[in-house]
């Protein structure tokens, strides 16, 4: 079974529309077909949240968001008030996820379905639409040097395999991910509906049924793993396939110096383990454990605005006032 992450690279033809604004800043929605070529119905269009100062741009951020739909509406309110600090910011609709989820599926189950070929479908869509989204920022002119990728859970693990690839991203910070496929499958609550598949006699290939022998293949083929290319890893087939889209294959890829990883004490929707082992494969990286859990910071994202507009070198005194802002959204079709 063949991935790779590549794609036809060329001019990107989008729609896009002022949906609403502030004081300081424009929301559009864009969207644009996907280069993937081998994309599930429904998932055709690649939709973005466009954030974009009225005045000077200082910087850009990408935001990835979590499995599901429910996390989306509080990063959302990040994009505002970064751009009220003069950082233009996008947040991307993973494909199966919100208002992209497949025809006859639910929101993000497709990324941790139990089959092989739905899983490599999905997580190389959602790198490519990714890859093609700062494309389409390069293309507007709107994707700086002084740039960074916040991927939260689901948008960190894809963080990861981007920033192996790509070298336009100048800091990536992850926010409460994990790696180790095996252990999210068998072990995650978010997975339950995996595990009770197998309860029911469902037979996977590649042993992703079989906890303890999937458990000891990944343990004698990670050594080998943690010391290839991207080209090896992707072209390699003698590894367990799950390797090829799980984030512990590709840390070692990445600039240390750019990634900050923060983990969250009170985790329970990723397992431990799952979080420990990608947290040892960021050595070098700042580093951060936060007494908080997989969700509950959500609701106070202010921190994290706060934390990437000092990663991007914003004046604290900006970055101050921009957070502490109150913007006032009107309607651009009064204007």
């Amino acid at each position: 079974m063949i991935i790779d992450f590549k794609y036809e690279r060329k001019d990107i033809a989008y729609n896009s529309g002022y949906i609403f604004k502030g004081k300081n800043y424009r929301c559009s929605y864009i969207r644009y077909k996907s280069l993937y070529k081998n994309l599930a119905p429904g998932t055709e269009n690649v939709e973005l949240y466009l954030f974009e100062p009225k005045k000077e741009t200082r910087a850009s951020t990408l935001i990835l968001h979590g499995l599901g739909s429910r996390n989306i509406k509080f990063l959302l309110w990040i994009g505002p008030h970064l751009a009220n600090a003069g950082v233009n910011t996008s947040i991307l609709i993973l494909p199966g996820n919100y208002t992209r989820v497949e025809d006859g599926s639910v929101s993000g189950r497709s990324y941790l379905y139990p089959d092989i070929k739905t899983m490599y479908q999905f997580w190389e869509h959602g790198v490519i639409d990714t890859l093609t989204t700062i494309d389409l920022l390069e293309q507007l002119d709107l994707w700086k040097k002084n740039n960074i990728i916040l991927g939260y859970c689901l948008g960190g693990m894809i963080a990861s395999i981007v920033g192996a690839i790509d070298k336009r991203i100048n800091h990536l910070l992850f926010m409460t991910t994990g790696g180790h496929l095996p252990q999210i499958l068998h072990q995650s609550p978010a997975t339950q509906f995996v595990r009770r598949m197998f309860d029911r006699g469902f037979k996977a290939e590649y042993d992703l049924d079989n906890r303890e022998k999937l458990y000891r293949i990944y343990d004698e083929n990670f050594p080998r793993v943690k010391n290839m290319s991207f080209e090896e890893i992707v072209s390699n087939r003698e590894i367990h396939p799950l390797f090829k889209i799980d984030p512990i294959s590709y840390a070692h890829l990445l600039d240390m110096e750019k990634v900050t990883f923060i983990d969250a004490y009170f985790d329970s929707t990723l397992p431990i383990q799952s979080r420990k082992v990608l947290y040892h494969e960021m050595q070098g990286a700042n580093r951060k454990v936060l007494p908080i859990s997989h969700v509950n910071w959500l609701p106070f994202s202010y921190f994290i605005a706060k934390y990437i507009l000092y990663k991007l070198n914003i004046n604290s005194k900006v970055a101050k006032k921009a957070l502490l802002t109150r913007e006032t959204i009107e309607n651009p079709l009064n204007k």
